[in-house]
């Protein structure tokens, strides 16, 4: 008898554990599901981005994007500057050609200016 009721007791141990095992499986499929759902959210991010900075490359080497226009755009949201050339910026209150602005903001590219 007393070994009916030992061996009752491990089967009950051993149900337990199946249960858990089970329990633990069912978190590890849900967990699964949830790292695929992120790599591809990881994998769509890691292409935005090479792709905004793609963008981000064209627009600082494209004169379209350079300029009074945009630089107006940018502190005046929603005006309209249309009739601004794209390809002038402001310098010493005046618009000037982009070309005739060096890097630091100073003079033209002329040496004899």
């Amino acid at each position: 008898m007393e070994m009916e009721r030992k061996l009752q007791v491990v089967m009950e141990q051993v149900e337990e554990k199946e249960k858990e095992l089970l329990e633990i499986r069912s978190e590890n499929s849900v967990l699964k599901a949830n790292m695929q759902g992120l790599e591809k959210d990881k994998t769509d991010l890691e292409t935005r981005v090479v792709e905004l900075c793609t963008q981000k490359k064209e627009d600082e080497t494209s004169k379209e994007h350079h300029g009074a226009k945009k630089q107006a755009e940018f502190f005046a949201l929603g005006v309209k500057f249309d009739k601004i050339n794209p390809i002038q910026v402001a310098h010493n209150g005046a618009l000037v050609d982009d070309d005739e602005v060096d890097a630091e903001g100073g003079g033209n590219h002329n040496p004899e200016a």
